[in-house]
């Protein structure tokens, strides 16, 4: 397989770690150590633990700093890999935790080495917050949502930062079984959702099922990404998904009516629609759904939109791929 994916993915590089704790741990909790990641120009800080830690799930304690002060300390990255992915496909999900959906997505080089990990969260249909339930976790507003808690305070941390902690790793250690350091704060899902459905598909990979990964991602140059991915089996597509993911940066964003989405997705955002007016979601089936039917990336209807415009440009270039 030629080298495809040579500088598409920033490198989760731990360049730090002390075992002492800035405070005491209870006596049945696991010992945190402090990790540092480097990613994308960022230096994550993370207390990282071995095991699961006591949940603090409904609580709600004092604040201990200004939304203003936690907006300026907390960050985590919802970018894709840019450029072209591609290579053997294997799917997991399952429900855990009271019926979150779990999704953990993997594509691997001929050699069965790992080239990409994602995992996707959906909230259960009965989520506490009614607002949340079957949202994704990673490309709503669901993380500016924990970042609201005063649970975080102590933590500074969200779900994504303890999944895309958690991906980097299996990537850098090239396994999915085993134990593996997860963030503390940011625990439940990786190790209850995530590591539970890596576990099982540790042989999956170790021979192709006949399914195939193309994906793309480029940035707009406004402070959006476009991203195409497209799943085959034995040749014909069976995925078709396209999405627009907004910078992790309001400042990126070049229309500042924009920038509230900042960290989230055009087709995940529960709020986009209906503050835009940007049927986003309803045009973006159309055109999968029929270059699905017609098993051709780019034989779907034109449409007089930018959003057809952005899917055309990357479509393209996939389908070049694909060939």
């Amino acid at each position: 397989m030629k080298r495809l994916i040579l500088g598409l993915f920033a490198a989760l590089v731990l360049v730090g770690c002390s075992n002492e704790n800035s405070k005491a741990e209870p006596a049945n909790e696991p010992k945190a150590k402090k990790t540092v990641v480097q990613e994308d120009g960022h230096d994550y800080r993370y207390d990282v633990v071995t095991s699961a830690t006591t949940s603090t799930f409904g609580t709600k304690p004092d604040a201990k700093l200004a939304p203003e002060q936690k907006e300026k300390q907390m960050f985590w990255s919802v970018q894709p890999p840019i450029g072209v992915v591609k290579g053997h496909y294997y799917k997991n999900e399952g429900l855990f935790d009271g019926g979150n959906k779990g999704i953990l997505e993997l594509v691997t080089d001929d050699d069965g080495k790992l080239i990409h990990v994602e995992f996707n969260e959906f909230a259960s249909e009965n989520y506490y917050e009614p607002k949340y339930a079957n949202a994704s976790k990673r490309l709503s507003d669901y993380a500016f949502f924990q970042a609201t808690n005063t649970r975080t305070d102590d933590t500074l941390v969200t779900w994504v930062n303890g999944i895309t902690f958690l991906e980097g790793q299996m990537l850098q250690e090239n396994r999915l079984d085993g134990n593996f350091e997860t963030v503390k704060g940011s625990s439940n899902s990786a190790r209850n959702g995530m590591m539970p459905l890596a576990t099982a598909m540790k042989d999956w990979v170790k021979k192709p099922f006949g399914f195939y990964y193309y994906g793309i991602a480029e940035p707009l140059g406004n402070g959006i990404t476009a991203r195409l991915q497209v799943v085959t089996k034995d040749g014909k597509m069976t995925q078709v998904a396209y999405d627009e993911i907004f910078a992790d940066r309001k400042t990126d964003i070049t229309d500042t009516s924009l920038q509230n989405f900042y960290r989230q997705s055009k087709y995940y955002s529960l709020d986009y629609e209906r503050e835009t007016g940007d049927h986003f979601v309803e045009t973006v089936d159309k055109i999968t759904n029929q270059a699905l039917k017609s098993q051709d990336l780019l034989r779907t209807e034109k449409q007089d939109s930018q959003t057809y415009t952005n899917y055309m440009r990357l479509a393209e270039k996939l389908q070049t791929e694909m060939k």
